[in-house]
């Protein structure tokens, strides 16, 4: 089923992006398009939260599950910074009608430094807590023998005080294909059963989904969906995201940053659009300007590199993928600011995008 999702056409991402002048804040989300209007009793509808540690797995999971690029995936922890909300509606199966998964790719949670840590970790509880189904992301070991769970207690304490009274948790043990003889999983979710009272246990490869029978995503599809409350669809079949296409833009160029870059650098940058221009035909190319802020000079000058060479690099892979995104040519016009102190200030955080939950 996923691998016939990524063949469908294009699905719509959220527009609107034409702009005069310079903007230092995001454009507001536009309302999704109304679902069809579906008897509840023929359709299930909920949110679905991704949660847990950095750096296991989740958007890659959550992009597999949608059949579509949505959130950037990188080696290094803290990449997801916002909740993305992906929309996945699947057709009638025996025993169960119609439904639709809202897919929340929520960040890692983690010891704050900062107040965008803060911030980061405040999405991921609040997901969790409005959540109909709550999956848990963990990996298997790297080292084999390792207590499975020594690096998920507190995280996993996290996520079920912040859950609503009642709502499943399902466990999605990701990376299965590190263990080369699968009877090596079974100590694993012994261990975790003795936990906590999961909904499903469902061993993952998230890094194939699509891409083989054997990932588990497919499973895990199936599982989600049959706990899912009944009710009328909230997106049209055709709608992915309730984010813009200028914000996946940021973000793929924030992607380029953290893959090019190393130390500190990837954890200081924000990333704001500027100006979004689309041609006056099919044929022509958007034309987008983009920010990226860092925290100090030295930053900048790591960013821009030797006789502007890294900028460069970073500008014409951020491009590449944001046109592969877009289904269109793209030019992308990239600038470096030093903002000082903007992860530690609420109003700097605000005009960059990062603003706690509301509720």
């Amino acid at each position: 089923m996923v691998g016939a999702m990524t063949a469908r056409p294009k699905p719509k991402l959220s527009s609107s992006h034409r702009t005069a002048k310079k903007r230092t804040r995001p454009e507001p989300r536009r309302a999704p398009k109304p679902a069809p209007k579906v008897p509840a009793a023929d359709s299930r509808c909920g949110s679905v939260a991704i949660v847990g540690r950095p750096n296991v797995g989740k958007s890659t999971l959550v992009n597999a599950l949608v059949g579509y690029r949505l959130s950037i995936v990188t080696p290094k922890p803290q990449t997801t910074r916002d909740r993305i909300l992906g929309v996945l509606t699947m057709p009638p199966a025996e025993g169960r009608p119609r439904a639709q998964l809202v897919l929340l790719d929520t960040p890692g949670l983690h010891a704050p430094k900062n107040k965008l840590g803060a911030h980061m970790n405040a999405h991921a509880e609040e997901a969790a807590r409005g959540a109909d189904v709550v999956v848990y992301v963990a990996e298997v070991p790297r080292e084999p023998g390792k207590d499975p769970l020594a690096d998920d207690e507190e995280t996993l304490a996290r996520v079920l005080a912040a859950r609503g009274k009642d709502v499943p948790v399902l466990l999605a043990l990701n990376k299965v294909d590190r263990a080369k003889d699968k009877t090596e999983l079974i100590p694993l979710l012994e261990a975790w059963s003795k936990r906590f009272s999961f909904a499903a246990f469902v061993p993952i490869a998230a890094a194939r989904g699509g891409k083989g029978k054997s990932d588990g995503v497919d499973r895990l599809l199936h599982e989600v969906a049959g706990l899912l409350p009944a009710g009328p669809l909230l997106f049209g079949e055709d709608e992915l995201t309730d984010r813009p296409e200028r914000f996946l833009a940021a973000e793929l160029v924030r992607e380029q940053v953290i893959l090019q870059t190393h130390a500190e650098v990837p954890y200081a940058i924000a990333v704001t659009i500027d100006a979004w221009e689309e041609p006056a035909s099919a044929k022509g190319v958007t034309r987008i300007e983009a920010t990226i802020h860092v925290d100090k000079e030295a930053q900048r000058k790591i960013l821009i590199g030797e006789g502007g060479a890294r900028i460069k690099a970073i500008g014409t892979a951020a491009r590449m993928a944001i046109q592969d995104v877009l289904g269109r040519r793209v030019h992308l016009g990239l600038f470096v600011r030093v903002e000082e102190g903007w992860a530690q200030d609420d109003r700097k955080l605000k005009d960059l995008g990062y603003e706690a939950p509301t509720s």
